[in-house]
């Protein structure tokens, strides 16, 4: 522990104690003393010169009565004696002299006292006695009591005084110094200072808390210098420089801290920086300089973050460049303290720089690629062009002499009564749908392929598309003695969904003709059933067969292009592998799922599912409409009861004798034109009910004799239906856009033929021209 010198707490009170104490008591004692004692001088100086008088009085009157001169000078010799006797003087009354005269100036020191007597003799004065006594040996008594008074008391007090103060000294001020210089080595850090206490009183366990103080504050010393340790170390450590920069109130830039990393980044060593910052300003590249400082200035003003790159020259002629960041935070004093650090990104530099000349050069590949893209695009574009076209005249190429070979198997069915004739014909007739199929997969997957496909959202109801199904399978069925069986749930009887029917009758009629087919004998039912959840409908198709089952592992790869359960189906039965692969697209296009549940020998269930909406009106109650027979018989009785008379407008002769001989067969009458102008004209000039309109035709194409029908007076409540051999949609639309109201597809098959006739005639549907709901584009 170490020693400094005592405080004068101790020489004060000491000197304040003697003074307060001794000159007190000295000044009392020397007034009592002085005042009691020189009273006391007094009266004795009094008594001695009364006693004197006496004398004299007593011994005097005889020898001067006698008139003995020498007997009395020897009585007032003896009184003369004494050293407070200046005076004595005895005179005669007689005379009026002074009798004896006896004189000491010289003892004339203080002040006199004087006494005066008679002489009597009797009663008879005789004389006068005059005595003077000095008080300077009374008043040099009474002093010199006062001093010694003084001494005693004096010595007395300074005796207890000093005791008291040892007392003082021992017991409390210089314990209360160890104590002060404990704390004073504890507030310079000297922890291992010691405290010797063997006190039980207050001082013993004030020093116990001090010592318990050290022991807490040895061990906060000793973590916060083990943290600053760990931080320092840290510092020293991380990849750059670690600092606390201040910037005074006078402006002056100074390092609080700054970590020896500085060095290697700036050669400048951190006692150098905590003077001045002048020198690491004088490091920055002189084009950075004022930006650092300005952006210094400025996160200052505002105690926004500091975020700056700039460079700093290298002893080799390089540049260094360097990321700083710092939290900046304003001090009690008015000046700004930033926390941060400084980093090396010459590397992420050089990265960005490479980088920057690598983004360049592809962005000259890309535009080189882009170019070639564009080039490849537009041969692509053009290339789909080609194939849509070449499509599109494929279609019509085949189709055209398709339409013929089916309507005059057809015909020559209905004519021929000889069975072996009708199952020539009907061989032929089965070979030509077959090829028809075929052709109308590859358009549907090219068209799926391609995006092309749109789907439409109308009312429908489920009963209607099962039924359209059912009566399109009935002759195929009905060859192979297969009952069709529609099955709807009463929650879909009569009511009304939105949707599209058309694609949803694609998929059914698909999975209709693979029961058929893939069926000996049995049923083929068509189901229909629907899940309502919240908010959502949900419908369910099934078709279900007692044919000859698939394997479960074929099950799966059903739905892929190109893909059939094996490879004897395909010898046995035909087919190309893509109606169940845009069965699925189709589903899927619609937001349903398609799927088969089938074993061996057991039939197969092919099932789709698709959300729907319900209409926005009540469900109607479905109405039963008699449909006795076929759709031509229903045709032919609607033509008897109501004659008709229906123009074609088509340009190839085999088709006109086609359709005429189709038609006519139903009983109803037909006239031909050979051109859109043709077509025109007849309607100008005739009364008919319906006009089926080719569109590809010399002079005037059937969509300009389309428009121009519509301007006509008649025209615009005469439903006009498209007979034409190209099935996209794209040309069904421009055929809905001119004008007209339905698609017939070539090659025409009668039933449908006949169906699509039937409903038009009959008023089920009308044309949109009429204000009415216009009839939508069907595949037939």
């Amino acid at each position: 522990m170490s020693r400094k010198p005592s405080s004068s707490l101790f020489a004060a009170l000491a000197l304040g104690a003697s003074i307060g104490l001794l000159l007190p008591a000295l000044i009392v004692g020397g007034l009592f003393i002085g005042l009691r004692e020189s009273k006391v001088a007094e009266q004795a100086l009094q008594r001695d010169l009364d006693a004197k008088l006496d004398v004299l009085a007593s011994s005097l009157p005889e020898l001067l009565w006698n008139l003995d001169a020498v007997a009395a000078r020897e009585v007032v010799s003896a009184i003369v004696k004494s050293p407070e006797v200046v005076r004595v003087s005895v005179s005669d009354a007689s005379q009026g002299l002074p009798f004896i005269e006896n004189h000491l100036p010289e003892r004339r020191l203080g002040q006199t006292l004087t006494g005066e007597r008679d002489i009597l003799r009797g009663s008879t004065r005789i004389g006068h006695i005059q005595i003077e006594i000095d008080d300077h040996l009374s008043t040099t008594a009474v002093l010199r009591q006062r001093w010694l008074y003084g001494a005693t008391v004096g010595g007395q007090l300074l005796a207890s005084l000093a005791l008291v103060l040892w007392l003082l000294n021992s017991r409390l001020f210089r314990p209360l110094r160890e104590l002060g210089d404990f704390a004073n080595d504890l507030a310079e850090g000297r922890f291992n200072a010691t405290l010797e206490h063997t006190r039980q009183d207050e001082i013993g366990l004030l020093g116990g808390h001090l010592e318990h103080m050290r022991d807490a504050l040895q061990q906060q010393f000793d973590a916060q210098r083990n943290l600053i340790e760990r931080l320092r170390g840290m510092a020293e450590t991380v990849p750059g420089v670690v600092y606390q920069l201040r910037l005074a109130v006078n402006g002056d830039f100074s390092f609080a801290y700054v970590s020896e990393a500085v060095r290697e980044y700036f050669l400048l060593g951190s006692a150098e920086l905590s003077r001045s910052a002048a020198p690491w300003f004088d490091r920055i590249h002189p084009d950075d300089r004022a930006a650092v400082r300005e952006s210094l200035l400025a996160s200052a003003r505002n105690l926004s973050p500091w975020q700056q790159e700039f460079r700093t020259p290298q002893a080799d002629g390089s540049e260094r460049w360097l990321y700083g960041n710092a939290i900046a935070q304003r001090e009690a004093d008015g000046s700004v303290l930033w926390h941060g650090f400084l980093t090396d990104i010459s590397r992420q530099r050089r990265d960005a720089l490479e980088l920057e000349r690598y983004r360049h050069h592809l962005e000259e590949l890309v535009e080189a690629r882009t170019a070639e893209l564009a080039e490849a695009t537009q041969a692509a574009q053009a290339a789909s062009l080609a194939k849509s076209a070449f499509l599109a005249n494929m279609s019509h190429e085949i189709r055209t002499p398709m339409n013929a070979i089916i309507g005059l198997t057809y015909l020559a069915q209905s004519d021929t009564i000889e069975p072996e004739q009708q199952q020539r014909l009907q061989k032929v007739a089965n070979a030509a749908e077959h090829l028809l199929s075929v052709i109308n997969n590859v358009l549907d997957f090219s068209k799926i392929e391609a995006g092309k496909v749109r789907l439409e959202q109308r009312e429908f109801t489920v009963g209607e598309v099962l039924d359209n199904i059912a009566n399109m399978t009935t002759q195929t069925a009905a060859a192979k003695r297969l009952r069709v069986e529609t099955d709807v749930s009463p929650m879909l009887r009569g009511r009304v969904l939105i949707g599209d029917p058309q694609r949803i009758s694609e998929v059914l009629l698909n999975f209709a003709g693979n029961a058929v087919k893939f069926t000996d004998n049995g049923f083929v039912r068509l189901a229909a059933r629907l899940d309502e959840g919240p908010g959502s409908l949900s419908l369910r198709f099934e078709v279900q067969d007692s044919g000859i089952g698939i394997a479960a592992d074929a099950q799966a790869r059903l739905f892929r292009d190109f893909e059939q359960a094996d490879s004897s189906t395909t010898r046995r039965y035909g087919g190309t592998g893509l109606g169940l692969a845009i069965c699925r697209r189709l589903a899927e296009l619609m937001g349903g799922h398609v799927g088969v549940d089938s074993a061996l020998g057991r039939g197969s269930s092919f099932w789709f599912t698709l959300p729907v909406e319900a209409a926005a009106h009540a469900p109607v109650a479905p109405v039963a409409s008699p449909r006795p027979h076929s759709a031509r018989e229903r045709l032919a009785e609607l033509a008897q009861a109501r004659p008709r008379r229906i123009l074609l407008a088509e340009d190839n002769p085999v088709n006109q004798e086609v359709a005429v001989a189709l038609i006519g067969s139903a009983g109803l009458t037909v006239d031909v034109a050979a051109d859109g102008q043709q077509a025109v004209d007849m309607v100008q000039a005739g009364d008919y009910a319906l006009v089926l309109m080719d569109v590809q035709m010399p002079v005037m194409d059937g969509l300009d004799a389309t428009r121009t029908i519509r301007s006509l007076p008649q025209g615009a409540e005469l439903p006009i239906l498209a007979m034409t051999a190209n099935a996209f949609d794209d040309e069904r639309q421009r055929c809905l856009d001119a004008g007209m109201d339905d698609h017939v597809a070539k090659p025409v098959v009668a039933e449908q033929l006949f169906a699509t006739l039937y409903d038009w005639l009959s008023g089920a549907r009308t044309t949109a021209k009429g204000n009415t709901v216009k009839g939508r584009l069907t595949t037939l």
